[in-house]
């Protein structure tokens, strides 16, 4: 909730867009055109989170941030720095979810 009590996306870099109250003042959403460049990822995105249930978004922080070339090395630092902190399960669960929308967006 943003300080007014507005629910907002505390994810803009997943959604693709900066953060704005669009349905809820009416902004108008901007133009997705396809050279525009997302967001990027918070210093604090990028931080292993302490819940399983904020892995995914992690997990699409670390790799929106890796350069293509990079791609597959990104992926195995953190698979081992969540699997440290996390059941094996979830990581590979949370993985397959990632990868799935991230690879195919490059």
């Amino acid at each position: 909730m943003g300080p007014d009590g507005t629910a907002v996306c505390v994810h803009p870099y997943r959604v693709g867009m900066p953060p704005g109250r669009y349905a809820s003042a009416s902004t108008p959403v901007p133009s997705m055109e396809a050279n525009s460049a997302l967001p990027a990822p918070s210093a604090e995105a990028l931080e292993l989170p302490a819940h399983v249930d904020d892995l995914e978004g992690w997990l699409v922080a670390v790799l929106r941030t890796a350069d293509s070339d990079e791609i597959f090395g990104a992926v195995a630092r953190a698979e081992r720095q969540a699997g440290e902190r996390f059941a094996p399960g979830a990581v590979v669960t949370a993985l397959r979810r990632v990868l799935s929308r991230e690879l195919a967006r490059r």
